[in-house]
């Protein structure tokens, strides 16, 4: 059976737009996309909501069809949330930009394989050992969006470059227009995929599996934990794999926030928020 050892979110500001979750041999993270066009859903934000509502019904399809396969269960999942959003919703979208969106990483064991899955910039950690016995700890994953987020960067890094002062709420507004046109190609042929409200980007996820040893370790972690790893160099996957315990997560996570609030932070590792939701599953499988 799949353990879990920890299974927590951190919010700094008064929104949590990320959940965590896991049902029978799967867990996952969900990073909701923070809206840049006006509330859809009476929630603490559309993102909030899509998140949240991901979360319920990924734990319903696998409690209903367990060997239901990924795609199959995504699809579901997706469907469901359109329908949700249908329901919910106050208004119409004026536009792709509009629509809730999220990135997501899950980690399943199934007949003795551990399947990754991945959906835009979340990752799963765990020992590669495909090789042989020994291997070494390396993050999965890959996102159709890293060109558009590239290109994003390297707008904000001329924006820093050209004002050293200019604020996070500055430097977002800024590349609203940017953002914006990113998002209108969201989960279309030649843009991007990614957990929402498009069923068809099931059919567009990055997966891989390889097969699992008893006591191995995995950690699925959103892009904002991930910067430990990806961004501040402050962190390797062996040490991700490393988090057992309530203490561990939040010496890392206080670490996390410290790198984000430092003052020249922002110029050094550019991003367009400066802080961003953090969230974190670390399971083991104990083969019975």
């Amino acid at each position: 059976m799949l353990t879990i050892n920890i299974a927590a979110s951190d919010a700094p500001g008064d929104v949590n737009e990320d959940a965590v979750g896991h049902y029978g041999n799967a867990a996952w993270v969900i990073d909701g996309a923070t809206g840049i066009g006006g509330a859809l859903v009476e929630a603490p934000s559309d993102a909030a909501w899509l998140a949240s509502t991901a979360n319920r019904l990924l734990a319903e399809v696998l409690a209903q069809s367990p060997v239901l396969p990924t795609v199959e269960v995504l699809r579901t999942v997706m469907a469901r949330c359109a329908q949700a959003l249908e329901r919910d919703a106050v208004r119409p979208a004026t536009g792709a930009h509009e629509l809730p969106s999220a990135a997501f990483a899950m980690v399943r064991i199934i007949d003795g394989m551990a399947e990754f899955t991945t959906l835009a910039d979340c990752r799963v950690a765990t020992i590669d050992a495909t090789g042989g016995e020994m291997g070494e700890a390396r993050l999965f994953g890959v996102s159709s969006h890293e060109a558009i987020e590239a290109a994003t960067l390297e707008a904000a890094r001329g924006l820093l470059d050209a004002d050293p002062e200019i604020t996070p709420e500055a430097l977002k507004a800024a590349l609203l227009p940017r953002l914006r046109a990113n998002r209108e190609q969201m989960n279309r042929e030649g843009g991007y995929w990614v957990l929402g409200t498009e069923p068809a980007a099931a059919d567009h996820i990055w997966q891989m599996t390889m097969p699992v040893r008893p006591g191995q370790r995995f950690a699925v972690a959103s892009d904002g934990f991930l910067r430990l790893v990806e961004l501040f160099e402050a962190a390797r996957p062996s040490e991700l794999l490393s988090i057992a315990t309530p203490d561990d997560w939040t010496n890392w996570l206080e670490r996390l926030r410290d790198l984000e609030r430092k003052p020249d932070s922002l110029h050094r590792y550019t991003r367009v928020k400066r802080h961003d939701d953090a969230s974190f599953v670390a399971c083991t499988w104990d083969a019975a």
